[in-house]
Parts: C-alpha cells; sequence; structure tokens
C-alpha cells in the first residue's frame, strides 16, 4: 500500500514540476512582451483577445495587464513550490517508515 502511494505522490510530484516550468515560461512571455510594449513607438496599436473579439488597448492597459498577470503567475509559481515541499516531505515519511 505504501508504494502505492509513493508512486501516486511522485506522479503527481512531476505533474506538478512540469505545470510551475510552463508557469515560469508564461511569466518570462510576459517579461518580453513587456519589453516589447514599453520599447514600441505611441502610435503602434495594441490588441488585447477577448474569447473570440480583439479589443484595441493603451500601453498603459496592457502593461496594467501584464503586471496584474504576472502577480498572479507569481502567486502559482509559490502555490506549487508549496505543495511540491509537501510531497517531498510526504515521500521522505514513506520512506522512512518503509526502512
Amino acid at each position: 500500500m505504501e508504494a502505492v502511494k509513493a508512486y501516486e505522490l511522485e506522479v503527481e510530484l512531476a505533474r506538478i514540476r512540469e505545470l510551475r516550468k510552463t508557469v515560469e515560461l508564461k511569466l518570462g512571455e510576459l517579461d518580453y512582451a513587456e519589453g516589447v510594449i514599453t520599447a514600441s513607438k505611441a502610435d503602434r496599436r495594441i490588441y488585447r483577445a477577448f474569447s473570440d473579439l480583439l479589443v484595441e488597448i493603451s500601453k498603459g492597459e496592457a502593461i496594467e495587464h501584464i503586471e496584474r498577470m504576472r502577480l498572479a503567475y507569481r502567486r502559482e509559481i509559490e502555490r506549487l513550490r508549496k505543495r511540491e515541499k509537501e510531497i517531498i516531505e510526504e515521500l521522505a515519511k514513506l520512506k522512512t517508515l518503509h526502512s
């Protein structure tokens, strides 16, 4: 039974690590997008997608959106790191019980 639990935890740990890497990549994409937006000329048009609709937004609105998304991604990364740590602790307990 402990082996099954350990396997399930290992699978969850791998899934969480992969998800965290994906979110970290998204965070990097936001940094790149912010650089493009802040370096762009004032006359460049910026669009944001809403479902099937594209809406023109200002440079300020685009930067505000990026900042909100950056905060959300950082919170998600911290949540995933916390769960990763919990799983590692659970696996360590299972290994000490099994030894």
